[in-house]
């Protein structure tokens, strides 16, 4: 998939909000070292809402650094679509069950239906 620089501001900003406290601040640390050599944040584009899928301590780290972009593979899809591959990447990445990755959602305040 191609790799596109995104404004930070044209992604879905509430995720991103909700994720905040969340954040592991060591992840973040990390990330304001080596972000040029990080993997691209992952994006659904969803009749234009660009949502988020994967990187916010990416996100964390450039806004934090005085970026304006991030670098993103942006995929075409739906909420739901953007959900299942956060879902599939945190539990292959974190070794969470469903359970898990659900409930860690629902603390963000997006549980699916």
């Amino acid at each position: 998939m191609p790799i596109r620089d995104l404004r930070i501001k044209d992604l879905g900003q509430d995720s991103i909000e909700r994720s905040r406290p969340h954040l592991d601040l060591d992840r973040v640390s990390y990330y304001l070292q080596n972000l040029d050599e990080a993997t691209p944040v992952d994006v659904f584009d969803v009749d234009g809402l660009m949502l988020l899928a994967d990187g916010h301590h990416r996100v964390a780290a450039a806004e934090q650094l005085g970026r304006s972009t991030i670098r993103a593979v942006v995929r075409k899809g739906t909420r739901r679509d953007a959900l299942q591959f956060a879902t599939i990447l945190a539990k292959r990445q974190r070794g969470l069950t469903d359970q898990e990755v659900l409930d860690a959602i629902a603390r963000r305040g997006q549980r699916p239906k």
